[in-house]
């Protein structure tokens, strides 16, 4: 079978630049404090609020720097995401300094989609995307501080327009990756981007070998990262006043604790899958992320990295979930969402105490059917054996997962 991690693709350009960029290894500039002054000059502004985001800009440099081979593209998208996110924090310090009112705008019962990577956790927000009595992040308000989201401008400003481009580019360079993953300028996204302007999101280790940072982010006490969060739904909520936010990222599985301490109450919905369906899929996806960042991706070192972390993930939320309040998570079936969308959908809705509306459900079921044929023709093609699995490893290694939720699998 011709995987997809094989398919990888790159412009002569793209080529040429990183022969180029070879020999001066020291470019673009990566010092903590380059990165620090750019974004004050470019800003020009000086406050950051809380310095707790240093620690972890630290570890991800010195981790980059040390272990992830980065080519010379890789540098730059490295430099630039983390100038992005400095100027993302005195931007929002600023806003906040201007508008104290901020502060004081009501996160009620936020609802946040999660589980193992690749289990439909996209699939399900997309679905909720087409509700617009909910709050959704989208795409470009967790790519970069611009104007201050207004009902009138979640469609149409210079950020979209931005992040529009940046796409087309990514996808001339590396087209693999789409077929793996969509991303939708005007759509929803996971909220990995606001952890990011923490330096504490698990969207570096998707895209770099940095296992100095992952040791670093797994012990990391993520509580201070959530405040930041619920500060961000904050800003980007205040003209929206009223609406329950609807939020997606697998990675809160790993931190159910630091996220309740923040959101004590929040809903939780659990999406499950066969381990031996979602591992692979991941460990693809990773691997086609980091060979844009690098000519050095061993896909068996990735997805050991990978399984060890997930791993982690199903213990610690295992652990956790005995001792949460009944009635705050619920569990779905991958399987189940997949096979009667519409039933689950109902179910789901039910359970949050919203009318499941026959508006919304003509929504998403023409989203759905427009969704299954953009996909016809173009699988994301893996396997096991390409990683290195079995179906016995992967069994034996998430068997507690298998234990646990052996009805939703």
């Amino acid at each position: 079978m011709r995987t997809t991690v094989s398919q990888k693709q790159r412009p002569f350009k793209f080529y040429a630049t990183n022969i180029l960029g070879s020999f001066f290894p020291s470019k673009p500039h990566l010092s903590q404090q380059y990165l620090l002054d750019t974004a004050r000059a470019s800003t020009g502004l000086q406050d950051w609020g809380s310095d707790s985001f240093l620690e972890g800009m630290r570890v991800l440099l010195d981790s980059c720097s040390r272990e992830a081979r980065l080519h010379y593209f890789g540098r730059t998208l490295l430099q630039k995401s983390c100038i992005r996110s400095l100027k993302d924090r005195l931007r929002l310090k600023k806003a906040v300094t201007d508008n104290p009112d901020i502060l004081n705008t009501p996160i009620v019962e936020p609802l946040f989609i999660l589980g193992l990577p690749r289990t439909g956790t996209t699939l399900l927000q997309n679905l909720f995307f087409r509700d617009v009595r909910f709050r959704h992040l989208h795409y470009w308000e967790q790519l970069a501080i611009g104007p201050q989201p207004t009902p009138d401008n979640l469609q149409d400003n210079y950020i979209i327009d931005s992040g529009s481009a940046f796409i087309n580019k990514l996808k001339n360079i590396a087209p693999e990756f789409f077929i793996a993953h969509e991303i939708l300028p005007r759509g929803p996204e996971e909220c990995n981007g606001l952890m990011e302007r923490d330096f504490s999101s698990i969207i570096y280790i998707m895209l770099r070998n940095i296992p100095t940072y992952v040791e670093w982010f797994q012990k990391r006490n993520m509580t201070p990262t959530y405040e930041f969060h619920r500060f961000q739904l904050q800003y980007l909520g205040y003209h929206f006043k009223g609406k329950r936010w609807v939020l997606k990222a697998p990675v809160h599985l790993l931190f159910l604790k630091h996220l309740f301490e923040v959101y004590p109450d929040a809903r939780i919905i659990q999406l499950h899958r066969d381990p031996l369906k979602a591992i692979p899929s991941m460990c693809s996806l990773v691997a086609i992320s980091r060979a844009i960042h690098s000519n050095h991706v061993n896909i068996t070192e990735t997805a050991k990295q990978l399984m060890d972390l997930m791993s982690l993930n199903i213990k610690r939320s295992i652990a956790y979930r005995e001792a949460i309040a009944p009635g705050q998570i619920l569990d779905i079936s991958f399987s189940e969402l997949v096979k009667n969308t519409m039933a689950t959908m109902n179910r789901i809705y039910t359970w949050l105490g919203v009318d499941f509306i026959p508006e919304t459900e003509t929504a998403m079921s023409s989203w759905l059917q427009q969704s299954r044929q953009k996909r016809a023709g173009k699988p994301h093609q893996y396997s096991l054996q390409q990683f290195g699995f079995n179906e016995t490893r992967i069994q034996d290694f998430f068997a507690q997962y298998y234990e646990r939720y052996a009805d939703y699998l």
